[in-house]
């Protein structure tokens, strides 16, 4: 996982229980706290840094990570407007992040381990997406798309109803969006 995320994740951790909390998770994961965004990182680490918080704030490791999938994003918007047009809605959004915004991704991190995402694009109001990852991070995407809909201003509702970690193959987000 790229340095980036790891910077993210001190931030919100920084933001909303303080530094004293960030550098308690460091002492208990053993790191020194020192990530360069472009560089790469274990899975491990991230996933440590998460379990230490759980254990230190005794909210569920899913609520933390889609907690912080939904702090990414205004970040995500903030740093990459190219990506966002004008006339561009939550569903429009989420349909380019496989075949638009990844593949830029993985031209400025060559070796990005990247979900993949199929859709199914049901009708204006419903889409389906079906992330697969070998890190099982859906819950981060679910936070991503928490924060879209905050951005698009779209309210939305998400059926997760198979996962990864239940033993499925990929996860199926199904969402519909309320007009």
């Amino acid at each position: 996982m790229k340095g980036v995320v790891f910077n993210l994740l001190e931030e919100m951790v920084e933001q909303e229980f303080g530094l004293e909390v960030w550098e308690s998770l460091l002492d208990a994961t053993g790191q020194d706290g020192v990530f360069v965004s472009t560089e790469t990182y274990t899975d491990e680490q991230l996933v440590s840094l998460v379990v230490a918080a759980h254990e230190k704030s005794g909210i569920p490791v899913n609520e933390l990570i889609r907690s912080f999938g939904k702090f990414m994003f205004p970040r995500f918007h903030k740093t990459n407007p190219g990506f966002f047009k004008p006339d561009m809605t939550l569903k429009d959004f989420l349909l380019s992040v496989d075949q638009v915004i990844h593949v830029e991704v993985r031209k400025l991190h060559p070796g990005a381990g990247l979900p993949q995402f199929e859709y199914v694009d049901e009708n204006d109001s419903e889409l389906t997406m079906i992330y697969s990852s070998p890190r099982k991070m859906c819950m981060l995407a679910e936070g991503l798309v928490a924060g879209a809909a905050e951005h698009f201003e779209t309210e939305y509702t998400l059926d997760h109803s198979e996962c990864m970690h239940d033993g499925a193959d990929a996860c199926r987000l199904h969402l519909k969006f309320v007009a």
